[in-house]
């Protein structure tokens, strides 16, 4: 059968208006489906960001208490004997709000943070903010007397605070290593334990001057004493 030239152009264009109808609803399908990626993408991002937020503590720019305690969590169930808990608890720390406000008080809570992560960056540590002024330290293997003593010597430098003076500041430390604590022991003991020891070696307002053995423990200066 033969085709006259009229007859295949009329097929041909056909063809071709047929091509850009299916081509059109199948682009028009894919921007559907791009659309409603891009809505998905947006939303995850998001929650991401949410997750991150609820994660994350802002002030000090560490993790949070909850995500902290999960890893102590693993650590003990994985490796309980080279495992330490740090409590590091500042003194008086509300003296720096209320002399210098909470934009100075946030810099103190940065910087103690930054020095717990740089003392103990040998033992793979996770550092956290507890609450308030008081934070945690996830560490390996802890050399106690070496690693408190670099501590020490960090928190020796006065903190500069945003409006140009600078603060020392102390922190009492509560240990605990988890290999001398029967097996199956609870992180909530572990934590309890590591607070108790803090709080024994805090400068107490009555009694006056701590022991020898208390003022090795509380390591920095006093609060506010370097302000200038």
């Amino acid at each position: 059968m033969r085709v006259s030239t009229a007859q295949a152009t009329t097929v041909a264009r056909a063809w071709v208006r047929t091509s850009r109808s299916t081509l059109a609803a199948e682009n028009s399908e894919l921007r559907r489906q791009l659309q409603s990626w891009q809505i998905y993408i947006a939303e995850l991002e998001r929650e991401l960001a949410r997750a991150s937020a609820q994660a994350w503590d802002t002030v000090a720019e560490v993790p949070v208490r909850a995500v902290w305690e999960s890893i102590v969590d693993s650590r003990l169930a994985g490796e309980r004997e080279r495992t330490w808990v740090v409590w590091a608890d500042l003194d008086q720390f509300k003296r720096v709000n209320d002399r210098y406000g909470h934009l100075a008080g946030d810099a103190v809570l940065r910087a103690v943070a930054r020095r717990l992560e740089e003392a103990f960056a040998a033992r793979s540590p996770v550092v956290c903010r507890l609450g308030g002024d008081e934070f945690g330290v996830l560490a390996r293997d802890l050399d106690r007397d070496a690693d408190l003593a670099r501590f020490a010597a960090l928190m020796a430098e006065p903190v500069a605070l945003p409006h140009g003076c600078s603060v020392l500041v102390s922190a009492s430390i509560g240990l605990v290593h988890a290999g001398e604590l029967a097996p199956g022991v609870s992180r909530e003991d572990v934590l309890r334990r590591a607070d108790a020891d803090s709080y024994a070696h805090k400068p107490h307002p009555v009694l006056g001057a701590p022991s020898p053995r208390t003022r090795a423990r509380q390591l920095g200066g006093d609060v506010i004493g370097a302000a200038r």
